[in-house]
């Protein structure tokens, strides 16, 4: 029965020719490779003799056929109801054309398949039969679901919009669409069903999701995380550029104790691939109300999360606080300039100016500003801040990038004007009452410089955006002991980052023989 995905491969590759990959990309339209689709299926725990499935997004229906083609393995006639969304005009019929043929391949071996295709909107249709209390009346969903199987869109949702209003007491901010559907689906799950999702990795932290997380995570619970270490092969016939994970979890009833972890490059994913188990608080941090998603993917991994965690502070308990540069480019251009002009200016810092431990003023390029101009109204707008240490962060990076972090000291003593501008994509760390010394200043940058944190930090966080909300939840040593490790950096020969990443290892307790192995991976 391997033939009912290939067939829906080619009804993919038809519609593909069809349509424009923007027109799908407006839409939202990610479809799920037969491969992703057969493991998906496969995250389901068992197939009772009668299964009543949800497809939220349905598109010519992959999920839904993958689930068919392991029924149809099965000895025992099983009966599978399924309601399907999808709002797409063009692709309505080709699912229900689908369908029907999965329906009479599944009679001939006995088993029974019903389907219901709905073709409006799933989350006004959901949302409408929220209580109060962000449960469903479920009238017209005739009862709950057992499972739900789903690769919802994925597009900004407008925070005026109807979605976004009935839906603002689950998701804040300006979400993505697939928070709202997996919000709803968990809604419609009866106890312990199961909710098995491929989405992209950004609601695993961040303050867009804080919101969501706590929601979800307080009526699912985690069983399984896929994680795909390529941005692009999963997804590479629709273009998307971005991390992307499935999880399996299930509606509470039954506890789970344990998360079980996988990884594979893209979308060829092994028939037993490479596993970790972890503890479900190992995972899932519900400390300080984040409820952050960490997904390590190795035995080193562990190890790094163990090491870092074990460190007796946060981040911000030890008086460090983190900002974001305050000049928006295109909404300063009139204070801005490429070059001097007569008026009195200062520094504008970017990315491109940040280099490990070191700040590179100025870098000429092209149509990158590089002053901005000093005056009332840069001061009226908050533009500048006042020249002191500080710690910069590239807030952008790329997962392809050999490093998710890279901080540069900003040395009072090494500028020349009172006042210094900073881009918005970069963040910088200041300490709530005083100003950082010499030694706190070069002891964090190399912190986030070490190859450890930096391994850390990507088990935190899968956003190329380096998040503030993941810095401020990082563990962290004392004040002391980051004024004796920059005592010690500044005295290595520009920094060599075999010593200093000695040096950082040292100060976290980290034994020697690891020492030298992350300086081999570094």
């Amino acid at each position: 029965m391997t033939d009912l995905l290939s067939r829906t491969a080619q009804i993919q590759s038809e519609y593909y020719g069809k349509t424009t990959c923007a027109y799908r990309k407006e839409k939202g339209q990610v479809f799920t490779p037969p491969e992703i689709a057969r493991f998906m299926a496969s995250l389901l725990s068992e197939i009772p003799r009668e299964l009543r499935l949800l497809d939220a997004g349905a598109g010519v229906g992959s999920l839904t056929v993958a689930i068919c083609e392991r029924v149809a393995r099965l000895q025992s006639p099983c009966e599978l109801h399924v309601v399907l969304f999808e709002s797409e005009p063009q692709l309505v019929s080709l699912l229900r054309e689908n369908l029907d043929y999965c329906k009479s391949r599944l009679a001939e071996r006995g088993h029974v398949l019903e389907f219901t295709i709905r073709d409006d909107d799933f989350i006004l249709a959901a949302a409408s039969q929220l209580d109060g209390q962000n449960r469903l009346f479920v009238p017209s969903f005739e009862n709950d679901f057992d499972a739900v199987i789903m690769n919802p869109p994925y597009f900004k949702v407008r925070r005026d919009s109807e979605h976004a209003k009935m839906l603002e007491r689950i998701v804040h901010g300006q979400p993505n669409a697939y928070a709202f559907f997996m919000a709803l689906a968990a809604a419609l799950l009866r106890p312990n069903g199961e909710l098995i999702a491929i989405t992209p990795r950004s609601f695993c932290g961040g303050l867009y999701f804080r919101g969501f997380r706590k929601w979800f995570f307080d009526k699912m619970c985690l069983d399984h995380i896929h994680l795909f270490a390529s941005r692009t092969d999963a997804f590479k016939d629709s273009e998307v550029l971005q991390e992307s994970v499935i999880t399996k979890s299930h509606r509470l009833g039954k506890q789970t104790t344990s998360v079980h972890i996988t990884e594979s490059f893209g979308r060829r994913i092994a028939q037993r691939p490479n596993m970790i188990v972890l503890g479900y608080k190992n995972v899932l941090d519900t400390t300080r109300g984040e409820y952050l998603v960490k997904i390590p993917v190795s035995k080193e991994d562990c190890a790094i999360m163990r090491f870092v965690e074990s460190l007796p502070h946060r981040f911000d308990e030890i008086g460090l606080r983190i900002s974001t540069g305050p000049v928006v480019t295109f909404r300063a251009k009139d204070l801005i300039l490429l070059q001097p002009n007569g008026q009195a200016t200062v520094p504008l810092l970017m990315p491109h100016n940040v280099k490990a431990f070191r700040t590179q003023w100025p870098v000429e390029r092209k149509k990158h500003p590089v002053y901005v101009i000093d005056c009332e109204v840069s001061r009226q707008r908050r533009l500048l801040i006042p020249t002191r240490n500080y710690v910069l962060l590239k807030r952008f990076t790329s997962k392809e990038e050999g490093r998710r972090l890279t901080a540069a000291c900003l040395l009072r003593s090494e500028q020349k004007t009172k006042r210094i501008g900073l881009e918005n994509h970069l963040n910088y760390i200041y300490h709530a009452d005083r100003e950082l010394t010499l030694d706190e200043t070069f002891g964090i940058a190399a912190i986030f410089n070490s190859v450890i944190v930096d391994r850390y930090f990507r088990v935190l966080s899968g956003n190329t955006q380096v998040n503030a909300t993941e810095i401020r939840n990082l563990h962290f040593p004392s004040l002391e002991d980051l004024a004796t490790l920059g005592t010690k950096v500044r005295s290595i020969p520009n920094w060599a980052p075999a010593e200093t990443e000695a040096a950082v290892l040292d100060i976290l307790g980290v034994g020697q023989s690891f020492i030298e192995h992350l300086v081999a991976v570094a």
